[in-house]
């Protein structure tokens, strides 16, 4: 599963940032668990704070979006 995200976990309801973390981490952890893979690519320059806790290292950050293209095509080959 390709995951395309432009910032940190959140929702309507918690602020926690840790626990929105965690929760994501959860998630990717239950996919795992039913053969479904997570990739993430975060279009966050801020992303390499926390991204690994939730995706371990199936993530790629890209810093500018103008460069998504051509580095999505480098990560299906």
């Amino acid at each position: 599963m390709l995951i395309l995200t432009d910032g940190m976990p959140s929702d309507v309801d918690v602020r926690d940032e840790r626990l929105l973390i965690e929760d994501a981490c959860q998630a990717v952890k239950e996919f795992d668990q039913q053969g479904i893979f997570p990739y993430c690519i975060s279009l966050d320059p801020k992303a390499d704070e926390y991204v690994s806790d939730v995706f371990g290292r199936q993530y790629t950050v890209i810093d500018h979006v103008e460069w998504l293209p051509q580095l999505f095509m480098a990560l299906i080959k």
